[in-house]
């Protein structure tokens, strides 16, 4: 009986499901994106919209929405705050985020708890003994001013210099706290800061991994460079400006600890970075004018290394790139550019990305330059995984989710480990990790059909059965085998012929099956005939069999040629079934044919003895003949070597001369022959 699902949980489960559809990308507190020169995108209607604001930087920016409304609540450079009406707040100033030069000037993170303390935090331009101040942070109170907002708490110290211009956060594995995360410089430590209910812990988590981000230029460029997460908040990555490479790392949101660097080179200046929804590709800018992808799903430098896609039209002085809302990339083109690059479909490989250069234009007067706003892009790791299945007619079918975990909680109520279902449709389970992490796991159960399985050909022998046949039926993913027969073995041996076919349970219960037809068939009745004899004859070879083709030695292919001369005749005949069968017919020379002897009377009387002389039973190749009566005279002529002579001329003696041949296989007589014939009636 299909389950009933209560309003609350059905209403929860398509929230969850909307976010498993959308591979974790940004919600609803990214809806708003105030940057650049006055930019503002709109995506609360799917898809944005251009617009204008009163922010104006290089850089680093942030802006944050109403998680529940997707209301813009205010937005930030890192030194100022303006409200949603693009004022700015009363005590929105003299923050200190880099002065609009910082790659990560600022990064908004909500306190857990509250709907209206967000804690703004502020990276300083990179450098050292003086020109970096560290990164501070900043309360701001949404309840104040009308409900516009306000500063209350100004640049409280979080990291002390000199710092990196990096900073980013990820959303703990409870489902409610936040890891912000920056980099402190001429170190390879990350400080991981715990902000919770209570506030920031000052404390950071410190992991000391990867390459030491110090001075090697004189300049401090190596502070430049994105820090960013994952979706799912299990890796981040670091581009290192002007020592030419980033940093891959799994980060560990339950604890805090970052471990495990790959380290990706290249010769150009990393600056900007971008995961796919989908966690498993990577995209970063040059700042000569390219993006760059990376298949980062193997987790090993070399196999990421080699799986490198320029793509193609990127442009000179490319900044950075933001995943949005709608699932898709955008990039700042060039510097103060009047539209955004996108990359439209960014989970998949290669040129399947659908990289639009220009693809977005900015509201008039409004100009990009190289940051985006810097959101919380993991912020929903709480949906752990999803799995999908296809069934076919199954009676019940077991969905579990045990490993250590507690506190299961299913769609439809159950508080076990595992339940069994007997419907197609979705299903979930929520539950805590033994690292008190919240999950969540999603299950869909769709119905499949049958796959076509054609693993068996059908065959046939001609008249014999010498040869037993061995059929191996063998597929993945299958669970059992049933002939139609009985038999369960896959492999056989079949020496009958006859109509087979095998069923395959497969492992989704579902059932494909398999035919084979094993045919005995004729071979063709072909019979020229017995041998014989000629040196010049006119027999005809016969091999006709219905529906079949023919190959005589000659070259010829019809069913019928004719013989002609001495010489081995064979015919290969083959029917529709493609069986074969041939027969061979011999005419020898007749040699006795050179030792031919002329009459030498005719009695051309009409009574049917002698009446004529016929010159084909000699088996002349060819022939002059000549007769001459007894005064010297022509009386008969011809080069036919079949040609019949019946004389009608007076009785007497008759002269002729005859010169003819006779080619009789390999041998040939050439001749000249002197003689008379009578006649007389």
């Amino acid at each position: 009986m299909p389950y009933t699902i209560s309003k609350k949980y059905f209403v929860l489960f398509c929230f969850l499901l909307s976010l498993n559809l959308a591979k974790a990308q940004l919600g609803k507190e990214a809806w708003h994106w105030q940057f650049g020169d006055s930019c503002s995108l709109d995506f609360s209607s799917g898809t944005p919209i251009a617009g204008k604001s009163s922010i104006n930087t290089k850089e680093g920016c942030a802006s944050i929405s109403d998680p529940n409304t997707g209301q813009l609540l205010f937005y930030t450079d890192g030194t100022r705050a303006w409200d949603r009406n693009n004022n700015q707040m009363p005590n929105g100033v003299g923050m200190i985020g880099g002065q609009g030069t910082s790659t990560q000037a600022a990064l908004i993170v909500p306190q857990p708890g509250s709907s209206t303390i967000y804690y703004l935090i502020s990276a300083d331009q990179g450098g050292y003994q003086g020109a970096n101040t560290g990164v501070h942070y900043s309360i701001v109170d949404m309840s104040l001013n009308g409900g516009l907002g306000d500063v209350t708490t100004k640049n409280t110290l979080l990291t002390p210099p000199p710092t990196t211009e990096k900073l980013t956060a990820v959303r703990h594995c409870n489902g409610v706290d936040y890891w912000i995360i920056d980099h402190p410089f001429n170190s390879n430590a990350f400080n991981v800061y715990l902000l919770t209910a209570s506030g920031i812990n000052s404390t950071p988590v410190v992991s000391n991994v990867g390459t030491t981000q110090s001075n090697i230029s004189g300049t401090y460029q190596e502070t430049i460079g994105y820090l960013k997460a994952s979706p799912n908040g299990k890796r981040l990555a670091c581009a290192i400006y002007y020592m030419n490479f980033f940093e891959l790392f799994d980060f560990d949101n339950s604890t805090g600890i970052i471990t495990n660097p790959i380290k990706i080179s290249s010769s150009e200046s990393f600056y900007g970075i971008a995961f796919s929804p989908n966690n498993s590709i990577l995209y970063a800018t040059i700042a000569l004018g390219a993006i760059f992808q990376y298949d980062i799903s193997s987790n090993n430098a070399a196999n990421i290394m080699a799986s490198m896609v320029i793509l193609p039209d990127s442009v000179y002085n490319i900044g950075t790139l933001q995943l949005a809302p709608d699932g898709k990339i955008y990039v700042c083109s060039t510097y103060l550019s009047s539209s955004l690059s996108v990359i439209n479909n960014p989970n998949n490989l290669g040129l399947a990305c659908n990289f639009q250069q220009y693809g977005f234009t900015l509201s008039p007067g409004s100009k990009s330059e190289l940051g985006l706003p810097n959101f919380i892009d993991a912020n929903n790791p709480f949906l752990s995984q999803s799995y999908n299945t296809s069934l076919c007619n199954f009676p019940s079918y077991t969905i579990n989710a045990a490993n250590g975990n507690t506190n299961y909680q299913w769609l439809n109520g159950d508080t076990t480990s595992s339940i069994s279902i007997n419907t197609y449709g979705n299903y979930w389970v929520s539950y805590f990790t033994p690292q008190s992490c919240k999950e969540i796991d999603t299950f869909h159960v769709t119905q499949a059909q049958a796959s076509v399985i054609t693993i068996l050909h059908d065959t046939s022998q001609c008249n014999n059965l010498t040869t037993p046949i061995t059929l191996n039926a063998t597929d993945t993913n299958v669970v059992s085998y049933l002939w139609n027969d009985g038999f369960t073995s896959p492999i056989r041996t079949i020496t009958s012929p006859g109509n087979y076919w095998i069923n395959y349970t497969l492992n989704n219960f579902c059932v494909s099956r398999d035919s084979f037809s094993y045919s005995i068939n004729n071979i063709p009745l072909v019979n020229l005939g017995n041998d014989t004899t000629f040196c010049l004859g006119d027999l005809p070879l016969n091999a006709f069999n219905p529906s079949s083709s023919y190959i005589w030695n000659t070259g010829q292919t019809s069913s019928e040629i004719t013989a002609t001369s001495p010489n081995i005749y064979w015919v290969k005949v083959t029917n529709q079934y493609s069986c074969i069968n041939s027969d061979t017919l011999v005419v020898h020379p007749e040699l006795s044919a050179f030792n031919f002897v002329l009459p030498n009377i005719v009695t051309p009387n009409n009574d049917g003895i002698n009446d004529f002389i016929d010159f084909s039973k000699y088996q002349f190749s060819s022939l002059q003949l000549e007769i001459y009566n007894r005064w010297g005279l022509k009386v008969f002529e011809s080069d036919n070597p079949s040609c019949i002579w019946k004389p009608t001329e007076d009785d007497g003696t008759y002269y002729y001369v005859i010169q003819y041949i006779i080619n009789c296989g390999i041998e040939k007589q050439n001749k000249i022959l002197k003689g008379f014939i009578t006649i007389i009636r």
